[in-house]
């Protein structure tokens, strides 16, 4: 009895020092998030899949923001395709205008949405009345 638990000692024991060990010589997850950061931000995209990064952060977020706003988002959103979209970006900002029905969005992203995954930390919603002329004068009666 006595040599199995000084048996079962000395693996626990092992073990343990070769836990420690690994934790010791490996990198802290802070400078193994850096690298990776410094890779991503040094990396070059091409045009393709900058435009695939951009086209799902902004379905993302049109699905995230008229999530809030139809009656039923799943249903109403489940067929949802940058075809249906139409976005521009304002001069070489990191803030985006979407049309989507009678939807238009303004988007601003923290970072670059072509190259990161990301989410807008601001966005305005505005909904087109029915018969509603944008292109014609607006006037409005004083009295």
């Amino acid at each position: 009895m006595p040599f199995i638990i000084l048996l079962t000692s000395l693996f626990f024991l092992f073990v343990s020092n070769l836990t420690a060990q690994d934790a010791n010589s490996g990198k802290t997850l802070a400078e193994e998030f850096s690298k990776l950061d410094s890779y991503l931000r040094n990396r070059t995209l091409t045009a393709e899949q900058k435009k695939k990064i951009l086209e799902g952060n902004l379905l993302s977020s049109i699905r995230m923001t008229l999530g809030h706003k139809l009656e039923n988002p799943k249903k109403d959103l489940k067929d949802l395709k940058m075809q249906d979209v139409q976005s521009e970006r304002f001069s070489n900002s990191n803030q985006f205008f979407v049309k989507y029905k009678s939807y238009y969005i303004s988007y601003i992203f923290p970072v670059d949405p072509e190259i990161y995954q990301t989410s807008p930390y601001e966005e305005r919603i505005l909904e087109k009345p029915e018969g509603a002329d944008l292109l014609g004068a607006h006037t409005e009666d004083k009295k």
